[in-house]
């Protein structure tokens, strides 16, 4: 049973949970099946993929879509509840719509109102999950980096979340540490922040997503979040977040 605390639903919001899936690491086939998605989709859920738009969205994309929300949500309140096991199920997302250059969703688990959104594009999906509707504060990326070993991905996102972390804190001794239960750990030094992270990778892509704290108004709209916004469907997947290869979301593992 997942017990949520308060403070996790209000607007102090302090977690942060993202996905990314390369949908070329994927097999459209066998996410087609009913066998295999059946274990992903409620039935209540399959009307949403003929609520979206036109046919731009395959099946298998939705499917994947879906499943990198449920991850992104389980990642979310996997940090107030570590021991907690992810169930995609169990995490039923209530509504999908397509707003501009995303799609926004709403997702009820376990007592908590989540808002997610997701961006497309023809080789990659990435989600970005609040417990606010509100994503001012969220900050997000990603990378594309080859398709290195496990290793080297781990690494590197954690270098490409650092770059994007120094500009909203410019001047801090910011580092990553993996800690025991799962979640990555922001520190400025020798001090432990108060900054939820979130990273992944899957295939040549690794992501990240934060929150800054709402109190924080001196903290600068990162250039990843500007253009994440308003413009991704127009620009290279390459140019999002102002360095030279960029866009967002989460990883536990690394």
């Amino acid at each position: 049973m997942m017990h949520v605390g308060s403070d996790i639903s209000t607007g102090k919001d302090m977690s942060a949970g993202n996905d990314i899936i390369a949908l070329a690491e994927t097999d459209n086939d066998r996410t087609s099946r009913y066998r295999f998605y059946s274990r992903i989709l409620t039935p209540e859920e399959l009307p949403l993929c003929d609520g979206l738009t036109g046919g731009e969205l395959s099946f298998s994309s939705f499917v994947w879509l879906m499943w990198s929300i449920k991850e992104s949500v389980y990642k979310y309140v996997s940090r107030a509840d570590p021991g907690l096991r992810f169930a995609p199920l169990k995490i039923p997302v209530r509504g999908l719509r397509i707003c501009e250059d995303h799609y926004e969703g709403i997702i009820r688990y376990g007592g908590l109102t989540m808002f997610s959104r997701s961006f497309l594009w023809d080789k990659v999906i990435m989600t970005v999950v609040s417990a606010c509707e509100d994503f001012s504060n969220v900050r997000w990326g990603m990378e594309v980096i080859g398709n290195p070993d496990y290793t080297t991905q781990s690494a590197l996102v954690r270098k490409f979340a650092l770059h994007s972390l120094s500009t909203d804190l410019p001047g801090a001794a910011l580092r990553i540490i993996k800690t025991l239960d799962g979640p990555p750990e922001l520190w400025d030094d020798e001090r432990s922040l108060d900054i939820p992270l979130s990273l992944a990778h899957h295939g040549p892509y690794v992501a990240w997503s934060y929150r800054l704290p709402a109190i924080s108004s001196s903290y600068r709209k990162s250039a990843a979040n500007r253009a994440a916004s308003s413009h991704l469907r127009r620009v290279n997947l390459l140019e999002i977040t102002g360095l030279n290869r960029s866009c967002s979301s989460c990883e536990y593992s690394s």
